[in-house]
């Protein structure tokens, strides 16, 4: 398994695509790639087709993905807000990759597990893993990621919401080598690989963990018996000066995703924003779903916070021959909360060392948490390529070049 990255800031379209295939090309066998991730920004959109025609041309056995982004992510750097392009390609072989472009009618007219082995071309005992993209104005990206959790359990889908455009359209998703401008596009690989998932959501817990004992939809009305906001009240007396004013600042509530763990660490609580109170009634809002039985835990967020959170994350695989990542960071990371510039693929770097990488920033990450997959906010959500201990082949050993819907498009 072998992988190589390149990012260019190069504005010209022709000296960026030089840029990219000339930096990836000592370190790749052009016929032996078998997948291409390329993230650019909206100032190549209307010259994407060009751009992937000629990654197509250098790697003709390649899947090729991607999307468009606000900024990109490449080796150490991260391009915010300019002109950009991103590549990562590898080598995996005898690994299968299934390509599958998801529209809102397929999302709607699935009713099983059967119909999304139809979809993503894959059955849930190949025990596959996905990566995705998605342009949000036409597509239920949660219902997506909810019907995947339920038809593939445990199986991780990393990647993340296409952020160029603001409007229906303006996103382009690239699957297999083709330019869409809506839905969700993807592939599922499987055989013998290992790729371990990294959510950084840099945030640490606060106060003791709560049971929620009376909601309703996203209302938390008591916690441990008590007034939501009463039990938060408590929580907030018994904090640091530092961590008080942290609170008031940047508050949110984790949700356990296993209930069954006996304590609850990093990495166990699934983060939402706190968006709203009723000191009336002592209830307090969530922007997600709150259900009666649930553990929680408030949680605070600043930068060092987040760049703790990303170091200890990372740090178990710090010289356990990762060969390639996935960073898909949120735009409201790089330099919206730190100072400098490149902070996340800077650590990245620091502790796995010159690992090639490639990625985008993000208007939602997707990312497993405790065996599930969701859409996360402020979140850094990584994957890492590994050789597998124990190798099994599939059934074939070439990349299928099927796409599900491309014929509508």
């Amino acid at each position: 398994m072998r992988f190589a990255s390149a990012i260019t800031d190069a504005t010209d379209l022709e000296q960026a695509t030089a840029e990219l295939l000339q930096t990836v090309a000592p370190r790749t066998t052009a016929g032996m790639v078998d997948l291409g991730l390329l993230f650019s920004t909206e100032h190549f959109r209307d010259e994407l087709d060009s751009i992937v025609e000629s990654i197509n041309s250098e790697f003709p056995n390649a899947v090729i993905l991607g999307c468009t982004a606000e900024g990109t992510i490449g080796r150490e750097k991260e391009l915010e807000r300019v002109p950009s392009l991103s590549l990562l390609v590898g080598s995996l072989p005898d690994v299968l990759l299934r390509p599958f472009h998801v529209r809102q009618e397929d999302i709607e007219s699935a009713k099983n597990a059967l119909d999304w082995e139809r979809i993503v071309a894959v059955a849930p005992e190949s025990k596959p893993a996905f990566i995705a993209f998605a342009d949000p104005f036409r597509v239920d990206v949660y219902g997506f990621l909810e019907q995947i959790n339920e038809a593939f359990p445990g199986a991780p889908l990393v990647g993340g919401v296409a952020s160029a455009g603001h409007e229906p359209n303006e996103n382009r998703l690239i699957v297999d080598g083709r330019i869409v401008s809506q839905g969700i596009v993807g592939v599922a690989l499987t055989g013998p690989f290992d790729v371990q998932t990294v959510v950084s959501q840099g945030c640490r817990p606060i106060g003791k963990p709560f049971v929620i004992t009376k909601a309703q939809r996203n209302i938390i009305r008591e916690l441990g018996g008590h007034p939501a906001l009463e039990q938060l009240h408590h929580v907030l007396t018994d904090l640091s000066e530092e961590d008080e004013q942290l609170a008031r600042q940047a508050l949110f509530l984790g949700r356990v995703i296993d209930e069954y763990k006996g304590n609850f660490t990093r990495g166990d609580f699934l983060i939402h924003n706190i968006i709203g109170a009723d000191r009336k009634n002592g209830a307090i809002a969530i922007a997600g779903f709150a259900k009666v039985g649930t553990t929680v835990q408030f949680h605070i967020r600043d930068a060092e916070t987040a760049d703790e959170d990303l170091h200890a994350l990372l740090a178990p695989y710090a010289r356990t021959g990762v060969c390639g990542a996935m960073l898909f960071g949120c735009n409201g990371r790089g330099t919206r909360m730190w100072p400098a510039p490149h902070h996340d693929a800077g650590v990245l770097y620091k502790v796995l060392g010159d690992v090639p990488v490639a990625g985008f920033f993000c208007g939602g990450e997707f990312g497993p948490i405790g065996g599930k997959n969701f859409v996360h906010g402020f979140t850094a959500s990584i994957a890492l390529f590994r050789e597998p201990e124990s190798p099994t082949r599939p059934e074939a050993s070439k990349p299928s070049r099927e796409v599900k819907g491309i014929d509508h498009l």
